[in-house]
């Protein structure tokens, strides 16, 4: 699930570096639609590539957005530009020969640091709450109001966090904790994963994660697997390991792999 890309960005310092987290996506609450880096398509249920649609911004709405650099004690005097941000986005384009508007959730969240470091230290330049919207209103459409409720959950502060492209929901008691899929990227779509899919059920004992996570495949029940890691950068990066079930083309395991989920809390 662990997914490495790289990032055009600077780093302070004489050395580049390939970027550990890089994801730029907007996703319709319905899942019909995703603006993957600026480029909008119809998201196939088979997972294929659709053709670029052309649209145009009717309006855009930062949630919140924040940059810095991470310091990482395995690199000593250097820093990592980082930087996260989330929006609200309403379009405009023609789809089967129809002028439709669509919203969608934007998050971006990108880091300069090198896949065998980690932030140690997070130094926060710039950062800004929720702004407000336009002046222009919403059209309130069957396909817009689901989106709505993705914006409300995306803005309480503390619950939204990012994993391999996805937005995600912390939900705490107690020792108790619960990461959810809020919007699934396409990839995990794909395979049955919807709003409101569990994808850990554990508990945080001090700065440990410890519970089951979920491996998922098409046509297949969830397979369960045990997780155990640590809260890093102040709490705002959960890492957890373990070992996952591969599944047979009957979903039934027929061995396992290393798996690394990595979750980072989105400001």
């Amino acid at each position: 699930m662990l997914r490495t890309t790289v990032l055009a960005v600077l780093l302070l310092a004489a050395t580049p570096a390939a970027a550990s987290d890089y994801s730029n996506v907007c996703r319709t609450a319905d899942g019909n639609y995703e603006i993957d880096d600026g480029e909008l398509r119809a998201v196939d249920p088979a997972g294929k590539q659709t053709p670029a649609i052309p649209y145009t911004k009717v309006r855009e709405t930062v949630l919140a957005h924040e940059t810095g650099h991470c310091l990482s004690d395995a690199a000593k005097g250097q820093r990592f530009k980082y930087e996260a941000k989330s929006s609200a986005l309403r379009i405009a384009f023609t789809a089967d020969g129809q002028k439709r508007e669509a919203d969608f959730i934007c998050d971006l969240a990108a880091d300069g640091l090198p896949a065998a470091y980690t932030c140690d230290k997070r130094v926060v330049t710039s950062s800004g709450k929720a702004a407000k919207a336009d002046a222009a209103k919403p059209i309130q459409t069957a396909a817009s109001a689901p989106a709505s409720a993705a914006v409300e959950a995306a803005q309480t502060r503390g619950k939204s966090w990012l994993h391999n492209g996805s937005l995600m929901r912390l939900e705490a008691s107690g020792e108790h904790r619960r990461f959810v899929y809020v919007a699934p990227r396409a990839g995990m779509r794909n395979v049955g994963v919807k709003p409101g899919t569990l994808l850990f059920d554990g508990t945080l004992d001090g700065a440990v994660y410890s519970g089951t996570a979920y491996v998922f495949a098409a046509n297949c029940p969830p397979q369960r697997y045990a997780v155990t890691g640590r809260v890093s950068d102040g709490g705002r990066r959960v890492v957890m390991t373990g070992e996952a079930p591969r599944l047979g083309p009957s979903c039934n395991a027929t061995g396992s792999r290393s798996d690394t989920l990595v979750f980072t809390w989105k400001p």
